[in-house]
């Protein structure tokens, strides 16, 4: 396996219709481009996407503020690239989604159906531990991931 260095950039400030233009332009233009996606909840209740989008030797990371558009463009990148990108007509962040459900563990099961392969495994950062579930689509992947306090409480699912 080839090892090809990546530049990271994290990239701050910028509405979510320009994200999603960059992931287009990215795909347009690299065919190489996938998207690495952490499904999050912010500290108000917003649903977001901690987003990696990379193309050639270059990692663009951003958060990403959901509603359905968003997160149907999402997936049907992932399955499809750039062949599945959907048309949005709304890039406004819905604060309802979360509501009254478990979002980040509907939104697992949800996306479940659509991978073509999952990996469970534990991650160490900072001192800290995570319990990581990663979905694999042929244009980048999910990763579902939760902190554990005791590595030795973490039971098999």
């Amino acid at each position: 396996m080839n090892y090809t260095p990546i530049q990271r950039l994290a990239l701050k400030g910028m509405d979510n219709q320009s994200l999603i233009n960059l992931i287009r332009q990215a795909s347009t233009n690299f065919p190489d481009t996938s998207l690495i996606i952490t499904p999050r909840i912010d500290q108000s209740g917003q649903a977001y996407y901690w987003t990696g989008l990379r193309y050639g030797s270059t990692e663009l990371d951003f958060a990403l503020l959901l509603n359905r558009e968003i997160e149907a463009f999402i997936l049907c990148f992932l399955i499809k690239g750039k062949d599945g990108m959907t048309d949005i007509s709304n890039y406004s962040p819905d604060p309802t989604m979360t509501n009254g459900i478990n979002w980040l563990q509907s939104h697992m099961y949800r996306h479940l159906e659509y991978s073509q392969q999952t990996q469970d495994f534990i991650r160490h950062s900072n001192g800290r531990t995570f319990q990581n579930k990663k979905l694999k689509f042929p244009f980048g992947s999910i990763v579902y991931s939760q902190e554990i306090e005791n590595v030795l409480s973490v039971q098999p699912q």
